[in-house]
Order: structure tokens, then C-alpha cells, then sequence
């Protein structure tokens, strides 16, 4: 009892969370309103397409058989898998996108704050006020919230980095054991199962805590460095799904390029979410880590001074201030590909500085200005996550007048008029249907083969020759066991059946196997002579043995892991309920 008291004492923040959570969702609630931001389209399709597979036990890991206009897309197998299948799960289990969009937004609001809360037990923050507002205030940051705003899975990393820096605090703070290589191995592999982008950035900061681990603590090298091996290992044999899935992409394909953006507004922080329409909110984060590092310097740890100045570096990478990012960005497929637009380092940036402004309530301030100093971040903190509940508010409030946010990117041809509005938030609002997924379309290319450079017409192309042959129904589709079905009417001429063509596809045209052209554009779709009169394509995918071999690798390893957690909780319990007794 006293243990669970203690518990509850500590872990307050999590009902302050869902409180907070509660009022900024009514407006989305009362209007029974689906938003469906810049990435909705996309990620909706994806997870509909894994919540039909577990439904209708009908598995395709490579290629999506429901989504995307049934085209045969492989884009799950390579961006984010994992959590796109739980998603499925999720989705069924709600019924209808506007319960899962409303049950995962709280489902992200408490995983961004418990996340937080192992990263400050890992620089080890005493202060309980402090711990509780940082966490409150880190579940409702312009970081996690994207996924609210624009359904960002940008924002489902940003509830995992906490965790990464957590681990690499632990390798300056504890120098019996700098790494548990199991748990730093699983907290890896679930970023890569997320987001790659926040992968990547997750290893840079993991590196920087290592390199500083390593050369102050001469007694513990060796076992940071078998351990740090170790976990490299596990994450590798946890994420050769993901691997699978990029070899069979990208070996034998030429695929669309990730889009690239234009950075025309100068120099400064790039905004990171809409509804703030200045550069407050990062220059908040950054005056405030400032104070901490100029009037804390000689009281902070070691591993808060690296996060902090790690926090400092971050937002100012993320601006023009001191790197020509248009310039990088233009000549660097690499770049742009892999972190495609700086303000992607503000989620980290964030954590960091969160974490680092935490640290001040374990200090006894002697000094009257010193003092104040600390009370005046405080108080500035409390005042921003007051600004930030209420700015989120008023966003939900706008966007559920509105049930397509995003103008600009979403291309349904279908109206934006009130009453078809009002027909796409009955649709979202029903049991889950082939139809009402496809009425709203988004022409996103991502992963999709193409035959030749690419340039703006991309999106056009992808329309034409997918989506509005789809919609129009010269093309009726339907899906069995580890295939697509495309039937037509044809008069003996070639004809271009609106599904994807990778190297790996095979093709049945009326009973018969097929090695289709490959049509003309940019989008790569096959073309087929068929027969006057009814015509009957099957679409399949066959891997290769190694990519099944390492998806079976990636299975088995996540079984393991998930038997190994179950046994560490049981003796657990086991020894709590011995010890209460």
C-alpha cells in the first residue's frame, strides 16, 4: 500500500495530462470531427491497410494489398512496420478513424510524459514539482502535438527520444553500469520501427554521450564499449525487418525521390507548427537552456551540460544561422532525403532543453538574484505551458470546423464544399470500409517505381495513372490471398492497370503469366495487351529468400525480447508481493 502511494505521489502529472488532454480534444469531440492534417491521408492508408490484413488474416509485409487505391504500394515494410501494424490493431479495436485518432492522441500524450520521466530519472533530476511540470509540459510540446495538428509520425519519434537521451545520460552518470544493452538495444530498434529520421538523429546524440562517457570515466571503458556492442547487435537483429524491406525497394527499382522543399524565408528557426505564427516558441527554449547553462553552470552535472549545449547546437542548426541549408539541401540527395527539412531537429532540441531547465529545482540558492532567476524560469515555464495548452485549443477548436486541413497537399477532387465536408466526417465517423478510405485521396508518391527523373509533375502523374482510373472504375479491384485483382473491359489494345510495378512483381493477364512493358511517365505501372472484352490481371509479390529470411530473424528476435520483459516484470511483482508480505 505504501509502495502504491508512492507511486501515485510521483505519477500525478499522468492525471494532469489527461485532464489537459480532455480540454483540448472537447472541440474535436462536440463535432465529431476526424482532423485530417498534412500526413493524414498518407499514414491513414497505411494503418487501414495493416488493420485489413490483421482482419482479414490476409498478411502482405511488402506490398500494401488495401490501401492506397489497392495499387500494390510497398511503403510500410520501410517506414515504420512495427508501429504500423499496432496501429492496425488500434484502428480495429476503435472501429473508425475519429475514435483512433481521439484514443492515440491520449495514448501519445501519456507515453511522451512517462518517457520524459525516464529521461529525468536518468539525469537524475530529484526535484518532484519540477519533474511533474517538465513531463506535463513535454506531452503537450510543439514536438508531440504534430501528431494532433498534421499526423506527423515525426511527433511519435519525438515520444521516444526522451528515452534515448535517458540512455545517454546513463553513460555519464553511471559509471558501474554505463549501458543495460538490452534496453538501450530494444529503445533503438523501436525508433527504427517508428521513424528513421529520429533514428538517425538518435544515434548522433547517443554518439556525442558516448565519445564524452568514454573519456571520462578510463574505468568503465571497456564495459561501455562490449555493452554499446552488444546493443548494436540487438537493435540490428530487432530491425532487419525494416532492412528487409529497404533492400527490396531499392535493389532492381528506381523509386521516387523523397520530396524536397524549398527553404525561401531567410535566415532564423523554422516554424514547426502552424498555429504558432512567430519564432516564440524555439527562442523561448533557447533563452531559456541559456539561464540554466550561464547562472548554473558550476551546479549542473556533466551530462546537463552536454544536454543543454547539445540543446543549444540543435536549434541552431535547425535555422540559417550558421548553415546555408538551401544550398545543402539542393546539392545533397543525401540531406534532403534523410532529414528532408531542418526544423526536424527541434524535437530533440526540445527534450534536451526541457531536460536540462529541470535540473534547476535541485538547487538551494543562496544568492537573492540567483534565486530569482530560478523562480522566473519557473514561472515562465508554467506561463508556456498555459500559453501552449491554450494556443493547442484553440487550433482543435479551428480544425474541427474543417475536417481537411491540409489544402495544399490533399487532392480529392471531390469539393470542399459544406456538404462535402460534412460527408467526409460521417464516412470517418463509420465502421471501417474500402470505399470511404478511397474517397479521400492524397497523390503522395513516396516509394512508388518510376522510370526516369523525377520533377513537380510527379503528383499529377501518380493521380492519373492510380488514383482517378481507381475512382473512375475503368479499373475494378479486389483483393484475395496475397494478391490484387484488376478487371477491365479492353478492345484488344494495350491498356495500363493502376498498380505499382517493382522489379519483384508477377503478373497473370487472363490465366496466364505475364512479363508486362513498363509504361510511359514517370509513374511506373504496367502495361499489358489484353483481349477484347473482359480482362483479368493478378498482381503478386514475391521477395527474396534472404528478405524473408530476415524478416523471420526480425520476428523471432521481437518474441524473445517481448518473453525476456515478461519473466523481468514477473519476478518483479514477484518480489514486491514477497516483500509487502
Amino acid at each position: 500500500m505504501v509502495a502504491l502511494n508512492k507511486k501515485i505521489k510521483t505519477h500525478w502529472y499522468l492525471i494532469i495530462i489527461l485532464v489537459i488532454g480532455i480540454f483540448i480534444t472537447i472541440p474535436q469531440i462536440h463535432h465529431h470531427i476526424t482532423i485530417i492534417g498534412a500526413d493524414g491521408l498518407f499514414h491513414f492508408n497505411r494503418i487501414y491497410d495493416t488493420a485489413m490484413q490483421i482482419k482479414n488474416h490476409n498478411f502482405s509485409y511488402f506490398i500494401q494489398l488495401y490501401g492506397f487505391s489497392n495499387s500494390g504500394r510497398m511503403v510500410t515494410s520501410v517506414y515504420s512496420p512495427l508501429i504500423t501494424y499496432i496501429f492496425g490493431g488500434i484502428l480495429l479495436i476503435c472501429g473508425s478513424f475519429y475514435k483512433f485518432e481521439i484514443v492515440t492522441r491520449f495514448l501519445f500524450f501519456i507515453l511522451s510524459g512517462l518517457s520524459m520521466n525516464y529521461a529525468l530519472k536518468m539525469g537524475k533530476v530529484k526535484n518532484q514539482f519540477m519533474i511533474q511540470l517538465v513531463c506535463i509540459m513535454y506531452a503537450f510540446s510543439p514536438a508531440v502535438i504534430r501528431w494532433d495538428a498534421a499526423q506527423n509520425f515525426t511527433s511519435i519519434g519525438a515520444m521516444l527520444i526522451p528515452l534515448v537521451v535517458g540512455c545517454g545520460m546513463r553513460m555519464v552518470n553511471n559509471k558501474d553500469e554505463p549501458i543495460n544493452w538490452v534496453q538501450l538495444g530494444t529503445i533503438m530498434a523501436v525508433v527504427v520501427q517508428t521513424h528513421l529520421a529520429t533514428a538517425i538523429q538518435s544515434v548522433f546524440l547517443l554518439v556525442i554521450y558516448a565519445i564524452i562517457a568514454l573519456i571520462i570515466n578510463r574505468a568503465s571503458r571497456k564495459n561501455l564499449l562490449k555493452n554499446g556492442i552488444y546493443a548494436v547487435l540487438l537493435c540490428i537483429s530487432l530491425s532487419l525487418n525494416v532492412v528487409a524491406g529497404m533492400f527490396e525497394l531499392y535493389n532492381g527499382n528506381y523509386i521516387v525521390p523523397i520530396v524536397k522543399f524549398d527553404f525561401v524565408d531567410g535566415k532564423g528557426i523554422y516554424n514547426i507548427l502552424q498555429i504558432f505564427s512567430g519564432k516564440w516558441v524555439n527562442l523561448f527554449f533557447i533563452l531559456a537552456v541559456s539561464s540554466t547553462l550561464l547562472f548554473f553552470f558550476k551546479k549542473i552535472s556533466l551530462a546537463m551540460k552536454i544536454t543543454g549545449f547539445l540543446s543549444l547546437t540543435l536549434f541552431l542548426c535547425s535555422t540559417t544561422i550558421i548553415i546555408d541549408w538551401p544550398t545543402i539541401m539542393h546539392d545533397s540527395a543525401v540531406f534532403s532525403s534523410l532529414l528532408q527539412f531542418p526544423a526536424r531537429l527541434v524535437g530533440p532540441a526540445t527534450v534536451l532543453a526541457l531536460i536540462t531547465v529541470a535540473s534547476i529545482g535541485d538547487f538551494e540558492c543562496t544568492n537573492f538574484f540567483i534565486k530569482q532567476i530560478r523562480n522566473g524560469l519557473i514561472l515562465v515555464l508554467l506561463l508556456f505551458l498555459v500559453v501552449n495548452m491554450r494556443s493547442n485549443f484553440r487550433y482543435n477548436r479551428s480544425a474541427s470546423h474543417n475536417v481537411l486541413v491540409s489544402k495544399s497537399t490533399t487532392i480529392p477532387y471531390i469539393g470542399r464544399d459544406p456538404k462535402t465536408l460534412k460527408h467526409i466526417t460521417y464516412l470517418m465517423k463509420q465502421p471501417l470500409n474500402e470505399q470511404d478510405i478511397n474517397y479521400i485521396t492524397k497523390s503522395t508518391s513516396d516509394y512508388m517505381p518510376a522510370n526516369h527523373s523525377i520533377d513537380n509533375s510527379v503528383y499529377w502523374d501518380y493521380n492519373n495513372k492510380i488514383i482517378q482510373p481507381t475512382k473512375n472504375k475503368n479499373y475494378k479491384k479486389e483483393v484475395a490471398q496475397h494478391k490484387i485483382i484488376v478487371t477491365w473491359k479492353g478492345n484488344g489494345t494495350y491498356d495500363n492497370p493502376p498498380v505499382a510495378y517493382y522489379k519483384n512483381n508477377h503478373f497473370k493477364l487472363n490465366g496466364l503469366p505475364v512479363i508486362p512493358r513498363s509504361s510511359g511517365g514517370i509513374i511506373k505501372v504496367p502495361k499489358v495487351k489484353g483481349k477484347i472484352g473482359k480482362n483479368v490481371m493478378e498482381v503478386t509479390y514475391t521477395p527474396k529468400k534472404v528478405s524473408v529470411m530476415m524478416l523471420w530473424i526480425a520476428m523471432l528476435s521481437w518474441i524473445s525480447i517481448v518473453f525476456y520483459a515478461f519473466i523481468r516484470l514477473f519476478r518483479q511483482v514477484k518480489r514486491s508481493f514477497l516483500f509487502s508480505n
